[in-house]
Parts: structure tokens; sequence; C-alpha cells
């Protein structure tokens, strides 16, 4: 049939006989051959294509389960081939992989459900930058929480309570979860020292917890981790944040992974050290050519979205990506930070190596002002996937850094002029 229609169409096109048509065929052996199988194949194709109709409900189902479980398949799959670069063996580089995620991998595709009812959570790094604007988002909802650090600060205050718990530790770990609904791993590192190395904090630490969570009953786990984690970076803390991610995957399947931008609020080390550089330093050093892509988040934000992935009763996704409305270069960033502040700064470009170079040094003071992690990090764009879910899924409208900062700006102007009324009065008396 298919044959005929196309001998049919060629003479009605070319004119020419159904004898000639055949002559010509004959001089043609191959394409002569490639029409008949292509007629044989014609009721396969038929087939094919009913199976294809039946088979799209469930490619849509297998998209939405590989929602949940590929991004932590896609990590693995980077930790993989990191060793396999570093020119290791498949089975070498499986065997370490194993290892480092504590024979956990079997466990990735489990489902926990939905509808945790979580009331009472043990936030680890509690009191850190994230972790204590957690502990009070999640106090003033009514939960009861435990604030797991190894330097507590202060006593219980409301519904927190303060416990001396180490991460490295897994008796103290299973101390610490007890029972507890929910669990947030907030610890970060960013200077190595002793034995607290980006590989013993973000993966081995942050596996452990997820794994003793896991066997404790935990209903719903959270890791805070970072835009641009990636297992297969050669740098180490970066790397390392992408490692941590997979391994919490695998040790608490239903675990969701919070990547937040570069965080600010009126007490960082971001926003307030760009801003006290601007105004004392009459050049400002660009990090290479200032055309590095940030979305900063603040710090406000990202605590009240945890704390509402901790409460929803839906079954969240397994990652988030939180980011500010408004993405800049780093040359924006400072320019639109000074013009706010009625600045008008020199910027001079500087390679990174040169930053590589100070931060190295800088990291030799008791509270380092630069390392080499946060060089690596401004060396790549963090800003949000457009595939992962983030504030929006949430519920949750970020704030701008415009509005912080103009915030902290008219702060700060009241407080110098509440200090020249004191002394004036003071003067007077």
């Amino acid at each position: 049939m298919l044959k005929h229609l196309l001998f049919d169409a060629i003479g009605h096109i070319s004119g020419l006989s159904e004898a000639q048509l055949e002559q010509i065929e004959r001089s043609l052996p191959a394409t002569r051959a490639l029409i008949d199988l292509l007629h044989k194949a014609h009721p396969i194709i038929e087939h094919a294509q009913a199976l294809y109709i039946e088979a799209e409900p469930l490619i849509d189902q297998v998209r939405k389960e590989w929602e949940t479980v590929g991004p932590a398949a896609q990590i693995l799959m980077d930790m993989i081939s990191h060793h396999l670069d570093k020119g290791h063996s498949p089975a070498e580089a499986t065997e370490a992989v194993r290892a480092a995620l504590s024979g956990s991998i079997k466990s990735v595709a489990q489902d926990r459900g939905t509808g945790p009812g979580v009331n009472r959570v043990t936030v680890f790094g509690g009191t850190g930058f994230v972790g204590r604007r957690l502990v009070r988002h999640l106090s003033d909802a009514g939960a009861t929480v435990r604030v797991a650090s190894r330097h507590p600060v202060g006593g219980e205050s409301g519904n927190a309570e303060q416990i001396v718990a180490d991460a490295h530790d897994e008796s103290s770990v299973a101390a610490a979860v007890a029972g507890a609904d929910g669990v947030v791993n907030a610890i970060s590192l960013y200077v190595e020292h002793g034995g607290d190395t980006f590989h013993s904090v973000h993966l081995e630490a942050a596996a452990r917890i997820a794994r003793v969570a896991r066997q404790a009953g935990v209903k719903r786990f959270v890791h805070v981790s970072g835009i641009g984690a990636d297992a297969a970076s050669p740098s180490p803390y970066i790397r390392s944040r992408g490692e941590g991610e997979a391994a919490v995957q695998a040790a608490f399947p239903g675990a969701v992974v919070v990547r937040p931008a570069v965080m600010f609020a009126r007490d960082d080390a971001f926003l307030t050290t760009l801003l006290r550089l601007l105004r004392t330093l009459p050049a400002y050093p660009l990090f290479g050519d200032g055309r590095t892509r940030l979305q900063p988040v603040h710090v406000d934000d990202v605590a009240a979205a945890i704390a509402q992935i901790l409460r929803q009763t839906q079954k969240p996704s397994p990652i988030y990506e939180l980011a500010g409305p408004r993405i800049y270069s780093y040359e924006e960033l400072l320019r639109g930070i000074a013009r706010t502040a009625g600045l008008r700064p020199v910027l001079v470009r500087m390679p990174f190596a040169f930053w590589d170079a100070v931060a190295g040094l800088a990291e030799f003071l008791p509270r380092a002002p630069l390392t080499r992690n946060q060089v690596e990090l401004m060396q790549i764009d963090t800003t949000a996937s457009d595939g992962r879910p983030g504030f929006a899924l949430l519920g949750i409208s970020p704030r701008s850094l415009e509005t912080e900062l103009q915030a902290m700006l008219e702060n700060s102007n009241e407080e110098t002029q509440n200090a020249s009324g004191a002394r004036d009065g003071a003067v007077g008396r």
C-alpha cells in the first residue's frame, strides 16, 4: 500500500508512465528494499502509536515520582563521577560513595507519607545565623523546640529548651532527637579547624543526624544546604555541601533539602560588611570582573520557609531553592548599596587569585573576615533555578534587599542622632 501510494505520487508529479516508474524501480534496488521494509513496518508503527497513547498517563506518573527520587539520584551520580574523574575505578568510586552514605542508598525510594503533625522540633545549629531565627519562628507558632548545640547560649526561653549535643557523637544525637516529630540540621562550617572539616560536618555529621532521626521515628527532616552545592565540584566546601545533600536524602527518605541564596540581615556578615567597607575604603576591590550573579535573601524569610515546610500537611518537595526577588551582578549590587547609602565608590577589579591569597591569610585570624570558600562561591552564580520550587510554593513573598538596607540606614541615623542628643544634654548639664 505504502509503495503504491509513493509511486502514484511520483508518477503524478513527474508525468512518468507506470512502465517507466517500474524501470526506475528496478535500477534502484536499495530504495525498493527500503520501501518494502517500511511497508512491513507500517502495522508495527501503528501499534507503537497505540502503545504510546496507553503509556502517556504512566509517563506523567513516573515524572512525578522522579521529582522526589531524582534529585538524590542525580547527586549520587555526580558523587560517583567526581571519584571517577580523580582516577578511581568504578568499583572504588561506588564503594567510596557507599561508605560515605553508611550503607543507606537502598532506602532512597521509600516514601514517608504526608501529614506529619510536627509539634516537637529539634534544631541542630539552633544558635547560628539561621537556626536562632528558626527557633523563634517555631516557638512563636507554639511548637516545643529543642535547641541542640555544642555551645548552648543562655537557658530555656519560652517553648525553647537549650541542650548540649555533639553532631559527631551518635549517642548525643540520639538523645537530642528522642521524642521529636521534626528535626532540622542547620549546622554549617565555613573554616576548617581541628576535627571539624567540611567532610566531617557537611557530610558525615549530616548523614548521622538524618540516619538517627529516621531510626527514632521522626516524621519530617529538613537539611539546610545552599544554592551552588555540587557533589562534583573541585572545591572541597562546595563538594561537601553537595555530597551532604545526597547523604541526607539517602539516610532519611523523604528528607527536605533547603538551599538558601546568600543571606542578609541587620546583624549579618554580608550586607553590613559591604556597607561598612564601601563607607571606609577609598577604592573598593571587586571580586574578579564583578559579573558573578547573586540573588540575596533575607534570613528571616528563609527561617519562615523552613517553619512552613515543617508544619505543612501535604508532602513537601524534596528540594527548595530560596532566593530574593531580584538577581544582581556583584557590581550592580555594590553600586545599588552605595547609591542607597548616598555613596559614590571607586570600584577596582581584582583577579580571584588575589582574593584566594588574601583569604588564605585571613583564615589565620580568630574571626576570619574572608574565607577561601567564600571566594570560591563568588566565582559561581548563586541564583535560584527556574525548575526548583521556592518561596512561591510556600506562600511567602521574600522581602527586598533595598527595603532592609533602607531600614538599616534609618536605624543607624536614629542611633547617631540619639547619641548626639545624649552628648549635647551632658554638655548642657
